[in-house]
């Protein structure tokens, strides 16, 4: 049996410290990011595949530093008020080659307190042209995410649910670790896909309705 809370079906994902599933996988970020002071030039990127969690500790460690949260598919330019703060771009590979490069200088002459970059591929084999930003690329330092293994995973599809105001039963955990996609952005879509369906049929989110639709859901025939 399922428990569904009556929430908001399009509740926000928890970013917060308490919410991030800690693992092997994620331990190597999470004692990179438990410091600042030990970045080389105050910069560092964390580094992984979808879904491991690049963007939750991004808003972790965005919090703990009161830092200016970017997005490098928004476009920003630096600003004047960017100067003494601490500052964290997501998917910083697309960001402004320019505005990248002035950030990283200003992080290297301390006139930022701090620049965590995130996104998925090394900054060495960022499509950059500015030969002087790939230079400075290659000597960030790195903290890898991997890929969860099978403890972490069980615990990421339980938070999963819990995000959706979902409590659910061990049995219908075990299916989806055995039959679902086992990338966290797909679990996602899936666990958000049940609910929505559930909620229209007015049932709850089991093994058996799990598995019955499914099938549906690998064919992009669910919502």
């Amino acid at each position: 049996m399922s428990t569904q809370f009556p929430l908001d079906l399009a509740m926000a994902p928890d970013n917060s410290a308490s919410a991030f599933v800690r693992g092997a996988a994620n331990q190597e970020a999470v004692t990179a990011l438990a410091d600042s002071s030990t970045w080389a030039n105050n910069i560092l990127a964390v580094i992984g595949p979808k879904g491991s969690g690049k963007t939750h500790l991004g808003h972790i460690w965005a919090a703990q530093h009161r830092a200016i949260s970017l997005d490098g598919r928004d476009g920003f330019v630096p600003r004047k008020d960017y100067r003494g703060r601490a500052i964290w771009i997501d998917n910083a590979a697309t960001a402004d080659e320019y505005t990248l490069f002035t950030l990283i200088n200003l992080t290297i002459t301390q006139e930022l307190q701090a620049l965590l970059l995130s996104d998925q591929n090394l900054p060495s084999a960022w499509n950059v042209q500015l030969p002087d930003l790939h230079s400075r690329l290659k000597n960030v330092q790195i903290a890898r995410l991997q890929e969860p293994d099978e403890d972490l995973l069980r615990a990421i599809i339980t938070k999963l649910f819990m995000d959706r105001g979902l409590k659910v039963s061990d049995s219908l955990i075990d299916y989806l670790l055995v039959h679902a996609d086992r990338s966290v952005n797909s679990l996602r879509a899936l666990i958000r896909d049940l609910d929505k369906k559930a909620a229209a049929e007015k049932v709850n989110v089991t093994r058996t309705f799990a598995a019955k639709y499914l099938p549906e859901f690998r064919q992009g025939q669910l919502f």
